[in-house]
């Protein structure tokens, strides 16, 4: 149990009727769905598993993708085929979870997969198809995927998300680069300045730590420390967060991400980091403050010094759509959110209120120690949740997809 959200749990529990200011409401997942002709049961759960010998999912190595103004995206290919397939998707997961979360029942994963694919659509107001692929023979290109052993699926789909048996798969092991120069300038201990929205300074002491060469770190630190309020705050002390860098600009991004779920008060809480972004200006709630749900967004970008030894923390760019119209706003903060079912609503509730706003100062403590080996923080144990939400992804521009924004009440 994690002891330090009793005081979260709290105000949860007090505002369950009528929520608190820092709450948010989306549309919660139905258990069933009206439009499919079993009444809401799987039609997969009779099917059987079918390997077919001319569906081919294989990996074709790493690249560089030119954008179409210039930045170079690194991404692994990945070539598809599959005759009479209508609809399919395609998932990754390693050999050890397999067996550890499934007990190497390929059927059951592949469900629930599926399971988890037909709530995002539901939760997002989207088309199932929205969230599959269709194309016969296919080079996809997906973002870079870690390093280690890699079982590849290739999965059959129906028009309303569920499996129809039909499946191929194929595996890859992926090895760990040497670590540049630049990436190691990042690794160190780090004091973060910066100002809340009433324009009080905020400071948190960072440490970051090597994760895997050349693509992520590991932070600790965010939402600790003197600055949080000792009567109504949250130390997340007990978390991290991955970083990631980008190998061409030789920054680091800090990202929307999904943290862990557990339970408290026999409620399930979801652990996440998000970004805000603020509407109509004014740095206040009700003048248009939104929180941007979605994971794997860049929030923020440090960048280095030329002094190797301070950096500037500033707020990315989201597309998002608020009344009706598509618009293009910097996030103005970073900070952790616990998400929890409320009735019929899914809420989303700030750990702490007095984080700091864009743009932050970095500041590399003196004579820091680099470490060169693997970051030793105790790992969160993978879950099926967390193998859903670290899916390989097709590769799209950093930042370029429309995002979803909920308002601050």
């Amino acid at each position: 149990m994690k002891t330090r959200v009793i005081r979260l749990f709290a105000i949860l529990a007090i505002a369950a009727s009528s929520l608190a200011s820092c709450s948010q409401t989306t549309i919660r997942p139905r258990d069933k769905y009206p439009n499919d002709n079993n009444g809401g049961r799987e039609p997969s759960s009779t099917v059987t598993l079918s390997k077919r010998s001319d569906w081919i999912i294989k990996y074709m190595g790493r690249e560089d993708y030119v954008e179409s103004d210039g930045y170079v995206s690194r991404v692994e290919k990945i070539d598809v085929l599959c005759p009479q397939a209508d609809y399919y998707m395609i998932r990754t997961i390693s050999p050890t979870d397999l067996k550890e979360l499934y007990n190497n029942d390929l059927k059951e994963f592949f469900e629930t997969e599926a399971k988890y694919l037909r709530e995002d659509a539901q939760n997002y107001g989207e088309k199932v198809t929205d969230y599959l692929y269709y194309e016969e023979s296919h080079s996809y290109l997906f973002d870079r995927m870690l390093m280690g052993e890699w079982k590849l699926f290739l999965i059959g789909m129906t028009e309303k998300g569920y499996i129809t048996g039909s499946y191929t798969e194929s595996s890859v092991t992926l090895q760990e680069e040497t670590p540049s120069d630049d990436y190691l300038k990042w690794i160190g201990n780090w004091t973060v300045t910066g100002k809340n929205l009433d324009g009080n300074s905020v400071s948190y002491d960072l440490s970051i730590e090597k994760d895997e060469a050349n693509i992520t770190y590991i932070v600790n630190g965010w939402e600790t420390g003197e600055s949080i309020d000792k009567e109504r705050g949250t130390v997340m002390d007990q978390e991290y967060l991955i970083a990631q860098y980008d190998y061409y600009l030789k920054n680091l991004y800090f990202r929307s991400q999904y943290l862990g779920t557990y339970t408290e008060n026999n409620v399930n809480l979801d652990e996440l980091f998000l970004g805000k972004v603020d509407y109509q200006g004014g740095g206040k709630d009700v003048n248009g403050i939104y929180v941007i749900t979605d994971e794997n967004l860049d929030l923020g970008a440090a960048i280095l010094k030329e002094d190797g030894q301070s950096a500037e923390v500033k707020g990315c760019d989201v597309i998002v759509t608020i009344n009706n119209k598509e618009v293009t706003l910097p996030f103005i903060m970073m900070q952790y959110f616990a998400g929890y079912m409320n009735g019929n609503n899914a809420q989303y509730s700030e750990y702490n209120l007095n984080v700091p706003t864009f743009a932050l100062e970095m500041k590399k403590a003196p004579n820091t120690r680099t470490s060169f080996g693997r970051s030793q923080v105790e790992r969160r144990p993978a879950t099926r949740a967390s193998v859903h939400h670290s899916q390989a992804r097709v590769h799209e521009r950093r930042n370029s997809k429309v995002a979803k924004a909920v308002k601050v009440r």
